[in-house]
């Protein structure tokens, strides 16, 4: 008994993937330490990474290579073949509509979407929005007299706090919403390292592009970009996969505990802030 592997990211795109989720995690756990330094796990986690000053150098480093991969990213799409699948189309308003008819159990057909999934569009432009804003603020932040030269103060506070909101729901985006779907939801998706899928995930999250291959496949044409024909899984190997997946749902929700309650923190600073 064989399976077939769908072919799904290059290796590329896994670098790019890999640098770019890399640099988040690091700013994210260098960053939120300096908004709340008085918790007992900020001082924990600066002192996890040799101190303050290292903390702001591990920042600072981050933050360029995710500005970095972001530039490269663009760049790379412009120059060499650009995708337009990835764009929003009417048809994502219908697989958005069907995807909530679907969930609530008022239809048993699932949204037949294409490359990629409406969701899926949505965290690609809200990641690309948000490094925008990110890359843009963290750089007035990081000399913030120098960049008093070119702008008035107001826009520095602005940027801090826009700086501060963008981390906290990129966060709860990524930890939360990215990793629940993409990885915990479909039993550990290792895609992001083997750049491929199984027929069962494209049957059940693309099946308008799995029926397109499947309807011109010819197995043996070199030509073509053929899904790869695999052995099933051993029963060692899926007694691994669930101890990894009991893992990982402990560890996720241990991070999206902590998410939600920096989450209330930035909130109620906010209300008493700029509301009461």
């Amino acid at each position: 008994m064989v399976e077939l592997k769908f072919k799904r990211f290059t290796l590329n795109q896994r670098i790019e993937h890999i640098l770019f989720f890399t640099s988040f995690i690091l700013l994210a756990y260098t960053g939120f330490p300096l908004k709340f330094p008085d918790e007992w796990w900020s001082r924990w986690m600066i002192e996890s990474v040799g101190g303050f000053d290292n903390r702001t150098l591990i920042h600072h480093i981050s933050g360029l290579v995710m500005i970095g991969v972001s530039a490269y990213h663009v760049i790379y799409h412009i120059l060499e073949k650009p995708r337009f699948d990835i764009l929003f189309h009417p048809k994502d308003i219908n697989d958005f509509l069907q995807q909530v008819k679907y969930s609530l159990g008022f239809s048993s057909e699932h949204p037949k979407a294409g490359r990629y999934t409406w969701k899926q569009k949505f965290e690609y432009f809200g990641a690309g929005f948000g490094a925008v804003i990110m890359g843009f603020t963290g750089i007035l932040m990081w000399h913030p007299f120098e960049a008093m030269r070119y702008f008035p103060l107001g826009v520095i506070q602005i940027a801090n706090l826009f700086h501060t909101w963008e981390a906290v729901l990129a966060s709860l985006a990524i930890f939360i919403g990215h990793f629940y779907d993409e990885h915990l939801g479909k039993f550990l998706n290792m895609s992001w390292l083997t750049g491929t899928v199984s027929e069962e995930e494209m049957r059940h999250e693309h099946p308008a592009e799995y029926e397109g291959i499947m309807g011109s496949y010819a197995p043996g044409n070199p030509e073509m970009n053929v899904p790869e024909v695999r052995s099933n899984s051993s029963a060692g190997s899926i007694m691994i996969m669930g101890f990894a997946k009991l893992l990982f749902t402990i560890v996720f929700l241990a991070i999206s505990t902590w998410m939600l309650w920096i989450s209330y923190q930035v909130l109620v600073e906010a209300v008493n802030t700029y509301i009461l």
